[in-house]
């Protein structure tokens, strides 16, 4: 597992919570930095690596994310989004179209849209 975070306190829970479900550092990274535009941080992550890669985030930072993040994932890949608002489903269906991925489904639970997509084998 590889996670990202622009903010110092997510990575600490993060391993707060590995510590307190037993899971081993060893088999999970993170990094504080944005995987948008830092190259190393990209690097990092490396490319056509991951079978799935899921995002809950405002629907602009998904927006910027699509396009950079479909690298990332291996052809067939999943892309798992939440966290937009009702209002901003479209904004993010399109650009995850626009970034080369098939949309799969498209959820709802009250006023919060999911999108999960495929990259192209």
């Amino acid at each position: 597992v590889f996670g990202t975070d622009l903010d110092e306190n997510a990575i600490t829970a993060v391993g707060e919570n590995l510590e307190a479900n037993g899971i081993s550092g060893e088999s999970f990274t993170v990094l504080q930095g944005n995987i948008i535009d830092d190259k190393a941080v990209q690097d990092a992550a490396g490319y056509e690596k991951y079978d799935i890669a899921v995002a809950n985030i405002l629907a602009d930072v998904l927006v910027a994310l699509s396009p950079v993040i479909v690298n990332q994932l291996k052809p067939g890949g999943i892309y798992i989004t939440s966290g937009i608002i009702d209002d901003k489903e479209s904004v993010v269906v399109e650009a995850v179209k626009a970034a080369g991925l098939e949309v799969l489904e498209v959820t709802c639970q009250g006023e919060w849209v999911g999108v999960t997509a495929r990259k192209p084998l």
